[in-house]
């Protein structure tokens, strides 16, 4: 064994990091507050429909590939599904349904022949669209640290892009994916959604999704692995303050009472309860102290229930509507009997979230009667309105320079979450690399304090088949 290791957070960062360590030979202990593994990430059973529901409908793209990596390493990846290629129906209240479907050509240009019937958008448009999206294609984002600078609608609006098609086709996109509106999302994260989701590979925008609550997807699967490999488990284990001694990490303060050492301390929480936790010394860091200036954007979900089915396909996305997204979670969780579950995902839902709740139900309620006529017919029998004010950081400009790697000026202090410098927008891919970076950045810097490195690094390339 290496040294011990505390891992404070067991959302997808904290579990990919422990994962990683104990097959490295470190001698884990991940804590969590919360009575359940997952993070954000999580499922839960509604006291009222006795319905298991997802704080949030979360989906990963087949260019998500160290998310799916874990799946397998898990054993869990046989409980979702992945689309082949992207398959993604549209439906919009003035011009009807639209398909974005991938086919065999190839990248970019596999998009093309479902995007020439997008109808939504004229001849004309389609055109300036296409342009722009070669644009990106050939875009070398490490040449123009810049566009970090400037919002994307800005960049789309350099590049003829006008509001309608901002709002027709690059939306669709851009909201579900960074959590924020084009006009608010950094110029940078929004081209590299669309570089490594669209347009490198025809079969990257395939899109995935569990067939279970999220928790019964990882929950168990975790903790059995991290258990087997030697590690500890604490839940509902609140960490008060983390114990600075003499400039190195000492341990953790537990809200108990209790303290626990460590040699090394990895912290997967986001930004602002990490703040809370650092010794006042710390928080005046520069390092340490523009942690502050990050945002939360919010998604809001609105469950309904109605007694018989009224959805056929599995989701769909809206234009011209208050739906952005539509999850039919009875169909993606095979669940049986007469009921249909529905799940409405409103991402960066800062016009939504003061809403009441009776008040969105009756809101979505409606719109779903419009798109699907099944539902005037049909009893709503149940609804739950589920709201995160802090769903993801909000990737607005300049979001690139506060993000942090994996290591800390506090040698044996790390940092993990998919806030932290992954490249990724704040998504399950960005929390597991950014889980799996803390961990490496671990053994080197054990390498550097003269602990042995050489066959840690080697586990962890050979714990998901990785070359070196």
């Amino acid at each position: 064994m290496r040294g011990t290791v505390l891992i404070v957070g067991g959302g997808l960062a904290g579990l990919a990091a422990a994962c990683d360590l104990a097959d490295a030979g470190y001698r884990v202990t991940l804590l969590e507050k919360r009575p359940f593994l997952g993070g954000r990430a999580y499922s839960y059973v509604d006291g009222r429909s006795g319905q298991e529901v997802d704080n949030g409908q979360h989906v990963f793209l087949r260019c998500c590939t160290e998310y799916i990596a874990f799946l397998k390493r898990l054993g869990v990846r046989e409980r979702t599904h992945l689309q082949r290629r992207l398959y993604l129906r549209l439906l919009d209240k003035l011009t009807g349904k639209s398909v974005l479907q991938a086919d065999r050509l190839p990248a970019p240009f596999h998009l093309l022949r479902s995007f020439l019937r997008y109808r939504p958008l004229s001849l004309g448009e389609k055109l300036l669209a296409a342009y722009a999206l070669f644009r990106l294609h050939s875009l070398d984002r490490a040449r123009h640290p810049e566009l970090d600078s400037i919002s994307f609608r800005e960049w789309l609006r350099a590049h003829g892009q006008t509001e309608h098609i901002i709002r027709s086709f690059w939306e669709v996109i851009v909201r579900p994916t960074l959590n924020e509106e084009s006009s608010q999302a950094s110029a940078d994260l929004a081209a590299m959604v669309f570089q490594e989701g669209l347009l490198r590979d025809r079969d990257a925008g395939a899109i995935g999704y569990a067939r279970v609550g999220l928790s019964t997807l990882l929950e168990d699967a975790a903790r059995r692995y991290l258990e087997a490999r030697g590690a500890t488990v604490r839940l509902g284990c609140g960490v008060r303050e983390l114990l600075l001694r003499d400039g190195v990490m000492a341990g953790v303060a537990l809200e108990n009472g209790e303290a626990l050492q460590g040699d090394w301390v990895v912290v997967a929480l986001p930004p602002g309860n990490l703040l809370s936790l650092l010794p006042p010394a710390l928080r005046e860091e520069p390092f340490f102290a523009r942690f502050g200036r990050f945002q939360g954007s919010p998604i809001v979900n609105v469950h309904l229930w109605f007694d018989r089915p009224v959805m056929s396909i599995p989701f769909a996305a809206f234009l011209n509507s208050p739906l952005q997204w539509a999850f039919n979670k009875t169909r993606l969780w095979g669940t049986p009997g007469e009921e249909q579950h529905l799940d409405i995902s409103l991402s960066a839902a800062y016009f939504w979230e003061d809403w009441p709740g009776r008040d969105l139900i009756e809101v979505m309620h409606k719109e779903v009667m419009a798109f699907f006529p099944a539902a005037r017919t049909a009893a709503l029998r149940w609804s739950l309105v589920v709201k995160q004010p802090w769903a993801t950081f909000a990737p607005r400009p300049g979001v690139r320079a506060l993000r942090p790697g994996p290591v800390t000026p506090v040698a044996n202090l790390l940092l993990a979450g998919d806030w932290t410098d992954t490249g990724w927008p704040a998504t399950m891919e960005s929390a597991v690399r950014s889980g799996r970076q803390a961990a490496r950045a671990l053994v080197r810097r054990a390498g550097e304090r003269g602990e042995s490195a050489f066959a840690a690094e080697k586990a962890l390339e050979l714990s998901l088949g990785e070359r070196p």
